[in-house]
């Protein structure tokens, strides 16, 4: 296990982009001479966006009003994720195409201005979380193990950036036959609850190390590939099994320590398919706690995408997009409990959800339902928004957005029983987040924020 600390920018990282570099190691602050400061203890933070350079902006409110990024935002690392820690810092995560992360944490200083604290380099990011002090991130990548052919083993690959002191440590465990069923994984989320940590596990094919190991799990050895094929995130050489054998089935890790070397609980379910949204190599996180600790677990049902062609055999799933539940305190999926998430509401599958208060849900869906969802891919429609109610097994359509919508933001902010999700329109007008109440579903407009695109918003405290 290797471990860093990083209160300065040294010169290997000062390859990144001329944008993101820093010329010292102290950091200064970027208040400005006519900035008035805020008398507020805590404000909202808003990662906004303007001729692609990423800026941090405050405001009082989220309910209405406008902002803007003009001599007032402050200039920070680029991110494709925000992660917002205790109040006290937000992190800025890039993902950098595939490449190493890099990233940096910020606080409001006693002027309430937005100010960096450390910065980080790190292991791609394909999933992320917050685990005790850490900020932890996750992807699937090499190991240092190869077999006598010398095809290399993929392992599971953990930051933990800890948001106290700047200091961060990386280590691995191995991704091959995770589960017992001979296939590499991935993970999708992290929810911390219940004195645990649970995580959804991604089944992703056979590797040619893990056919070479453990030849017996190959289900079909028509599933075996004969030829290099596919693009992107979706390429594979010859003699892998890209996609799962295992298309109509969920997992879900348990930790119960405080490190990814520990053993975790798994358990599994055959009434969903894996639980996690998905666009390029990137897994969104579709497990969550309510309230009460109740682990709610949904499904798109992206299993039902993988069809097969005259070149590449698939196994291709059935099962529609659903939720099931592991109760407080439990490790095994409560089996009384499935909602058929198709045959309520619109119908519509769904793409990404996030907990807004109690046992509510806010579930962004495939407008044009299950067929866009196969048939689209990446491309499909998912400008539609609805609330999930976990006890009820119910489902409201989200109303009240404008009509001129064009999409949403990155990850949403739950407060007092409301949801607010960043919302850009077509014909330039300015993004701005809506105000959803969870158990109505009526969305309102709130605060518009002068920027090409809103990221995210959190609230922080002000530090003395």
């Amino acid at each position: 296990m290797k471990h860093y600390h990083f209160k300065c920018l040294f010169a290997a990282i000062l390859a990144i982009p001329a944008a993101f570099a820093i010329s010292s190691c102290e950091k200064t602050g970027n208040d400005k001479p006519d900035e008035k400061p805020s008398d507020a203890k805590e404000l909202y933070v808003i990662a906004a966006q303007v001729d692609g350079v990423s800026y941090l902006v405050t405001s009082e409110t989220m309910d209405g009003g406008e902002i803007t990024t003009r001599n007032t935002g402050t200039e920070v690392i680029g991110g494709t994720y925000w992660i917002y820690k205790d109040m006290n810092y937000v992190f800025s995560l890039a993902y950098n195409d595939g490449g190493n992360g890099t990233g940096a944490s910020y606080y409001l200083n006693a002027q309430g201005h937005p100010e960096e604290k450390y910065i980080y380099e790190f292991n791609r990011i394909t999933t992320y979380g917050i685990w005790g002090d850490n900020v932890i991130t996750a992807s699937t990548g090499d190991s240092n193990i190869t077999d006598e052919e010398g095809n290399i083993a993929q392992a599971l690959l953990f930051n933990y950036l800890d948001a106290n002191d700047g200091s961060q440590r990386e280590s691995s465990t191995n991704a091959e036959n995770y589960l017992g069923n001979g296939e590499k994984v991935t993970f999708a989320g992290f929810v911390e609850a219940n004195g645990k940590l649970y995580t959804s596990v991604v089944p992703m094919g056979m590797s040619k190390y893990g056919i070479g190991q453990w030849p017996d799990k190959v289900t079909d050895q028509e599933l075996v590939t004969t030829q290099d094929g596919g693009q992107g995130s979706g390429s594979y050489t010859a003699g892998v099994i890209p996609s799962t054998q295992f298309p109509d089935s969920a997992f879900v890790a348990i930790y119960s320590g405080d490190s990814f070397d520990d053993t975790p609980v798994i358990a599994r379910t055959g009434k969903i398919g894996f639980a996690s949204g998905r666009m390029r190599s990137q897994y969104y996180q579709t497990i969550w706690a309510a309230d009460n600790g109740d682990l709610y677990v949904f499904s798109p049902g992206y299993g039902r995408t993988a069809v097969s062609t005259s070149d590449l055999k698939k196994v291709t799933g059935t099962l529609p997009s659903g939720v099931v539940r592991i109760k407080a305190g439990e490790t095994a999926f409560d089996p009384s409990y499935y909602v058929n998430l198709e045959e309520i509401g619109t119908g519509h599958p769904i793409f990404r959800c996030w907990h807004i208060t109690e046992d509510y849900f806010l579930l962004q869906l495939y407008k044009d339902g299950a067929q866009g969802m196969i048939n689209d891919g990446r491309n499909a429609n998912t400008n539609e928004l609805a609330i999930f109610n976990g006890e009820d097994k119910s489902i409201i359509p989200v109303t009240g957005m404008p009509d001129d919508l064009a999409g949403f933001g990155g990850e949403p902010y739950s407060e007092g029983g409301n949801i607010y999700i960043a919302v850009t329109v077509t014909g330039g007008g300015k993004p701005a987040f809506y105000k959803i109440d969870a158990k109505t579903g009526q969305a309102s407009k709130g605060l518009a924020v002068e920027a090409d695109a809103i990221r995210r918003a959190g609230k922080l405290k002000v530090q003395q």
